[in-house]
């Protein structure tokens, strides 16, 4: 059923994402300049090379269970991270750490509180991060991993959520004005679920979503609208 959904969507939501019918001027510059973007960024190669580096390593079905992000997401998630170019980030769910590469690829004095219980029997996740663990603190309780970025909100804060976590957190982080990104939406039902209530808990902001990932931004300046795209 969802899968015809998309379908039926398809087109509006490719034409949503030229910015046609977009009438707040934040939401077509967002989905023109950055969720649409086709110009080439500076760690894209870099990207690029990892990702490659990581596929040529695996078999399909070793990458479909590590959770390995598509090279488009990892570019998008690289541009919403560098459009609002936050200070402290919180990541749950390590994935294979290429995510976390691309949001630090962005501003070198940014440092990012991972939260993962599982994080020492990720070996490719270690492996990745290993030379950016200076950046990187890591948390198996993501209530004081919450806590230490709200404790840092007197600068730009921003969340990647890969796996599902408890509708509070995500409830905190909104009323705290944090940007958060929801990946896995298709695959996890649940992932689909939180991000609903999420829309539901918002009162103003936006959100932009393919259906797969979600970018949630709870500005209290910005009417509260969803847009629905393509990527």
């Amino acid at each position: 059923m969802k899968a015809l959904k998309r379908y039926r969507s398809a087109w509006s939501r490719h034409h949503r994402s030229g910015g046609f019918g977009i009438h707040s001027p934040f939401a077509y510059q967002f989905v023109c300049n950055v969720w649409r973007q086709r110009l080439p960024y500076y760690a894209y190669t870099d990207i690029s090379q990892l990702l490659d580096t990581i596929k040529s390593s695996a078999s399909r079905e070793q990458r479909d269970k590590m959770d390995l992000i598509s090279e488009k997401e990892t570019k998008l998630l690289f541009r919403v991270t560098n459009f609002f170019n936050p200070q402290r980030l919180l990541q749950v769910g390590a994935a294979t750490g290429v995510e976390t590469v691309a949001m630090l690829a962005v501003n070198s004095t940014s440092l990012l509180y991972l939260y993962d219980p599982q994080l020492e029997h990720n070996a490719l996740a270690v492996r990745v991060l290993q030379s950016r663990l200076g950046r990187v603190a890591c948390y198996d309780d993501i209530d004081v991993a919450t806590k230490d970025l709200l404790d840092s909100s007197e600068v730009s804060i921003m969340a990647l959520v890969n796996t599902p976590v408890d509708e509070t957190v995500l409830t905190r982080l909104l009323d705290a004005r944090c940007v958060i990104v929801m990946r896995n939406m298709r695959q996890d039902e649940e992932m689909s679920r939180l991000f609903s209530s999420c829309c539901q808990h918002m009162n103003a902001g936006q959100t932009y979503t393919n259906d797969k990932i979600a970018i949630l931004n709870p500005n209290p300046k910005l009417q509260r609208e969803d847009f629905s795209l393509w990527l």
